[in-house]
């Protein structure tokens, strides 16, 4: 009587399927994905980086997330201005005007985009040449962050708008470090050497 559990019976001279070894892969290789023709051609997302083994990004959704995380720290700045001067009547220590707006909401706007933007840039450029960028990247966005949340208090002036000011560099430093390392844990790809 044979086992239901093994479909072949040595005692009848049933010998057991050949074991197919899975093919030779080279280390490095990526492995065909599920549900994926062997003959049709791997889509590869558009990369940047050098061809040795290092970490790349996907170019296109790096930058898209970049420039959504602009508009973020701009809303930030605007929101920040409108809800403590005209909602709540507090004063809030202006910005640098770097574009000579001669508002103090839009000077708040454009700081954080350009804040992000460079951040966004610095990330960049540390993935590209840095073995841990997220780390580098956290202590310079950290470090950029506490020097403009303390240029405020260089003024000896009133120290309400000095700790408003501060707190807003503080919250857009924030949400910049984390949208970006979000950006980058879905954008970033490991280069395999080819």
């Amino acid at each position: 009587m044979s086992d239901p559990n093994r479909p072949y019976d040595p005692a009848y001279g049933e010998q057991p399927p050949p074991a197919y070894p899975p093919p030779a892969q080279t280390p490095g290789t990526p492995t065909q994905p599920v549900g994926h023709a062997p003959d049709e051609p791997l889509v590869q997302p558009v990369t940047s980086g050098s061809g040795s083994p290092r970490l790349g990004l996907e170019v296109g959704r790096y930058w898209a997330g970049a420039l959504a995380t602009v508009l973020v720290a701009a809303l930030i700045g605007l929101a920040a201005d409108f809800i403590l001067e005209e909602v709540l009547n507090l004063e809030i220590q202006p910005t640098a005007d770097l574009f000579g707006t001669g508002s103090d909401m839009a000077a708040w706007a454009l700081a954080g985009a350009v804040f992000a933007l460079l951040a966004a840039i610095v990330l960049y450029l540390f993935v590209l040449s840095t073995p841990r960028p997220r780390s580098f990247f956290g202590w310079v966005i950290a470090l950029a962050t506490v020097i403009l949340a303390a240029v405020p208090f260089a003024d000896l002036g009133d120290i309400v708008p000095a700790v408003l000011s501060a707190v807003v560099w503080i919250i857009i430093g924030s949400a910049v470090y984390s949208l970006l390392t979000g950006t980058l844990s879905r954008t970033v790809v490991q280069r395999t050497a080819g």
